[in-house]
């Protein structure tokens, strides 16, 4: 889903998932660290249920651009690194 801001947000259970195609370099860290979650050629192409929270918490910080932040469902934790 699309915010109007050029970043799309998926919704899992218990972590939100923003991505800005914007400040994407494609180094492929996501993809290539959770394939279950991160799937391109799929659509949509990030499915956060694929893996535990904190995994693909740990997976998003790892982005070298920015372009993919995350929050925790619930507890209003938002990555220290990446905060808009």
């Amino acid at each position: 889903m699309s915010t109007g801001t050029g970043k799309q947000t998926y919704q899992g259970r218990s972590i939100t998932v923003t991505f800005e195609a914007g400040r994407c370099r494609h180094a492929a860290v996501c993809v290539h660290g959770l394939p279950e979650v991160f799937d391109t050629a799929r659509r949509p192409w990030i499915r956060p249920d694929g893996a535990e929270a904190e995994r693909l918490a740990e997976v998003v910080r790892r982005c070298p651009s920015g372009a993919l932040q995350y929050e925790l469902t619930g507890s209003g934790t938002r990555d220290p690194e990446h905060r808009p």
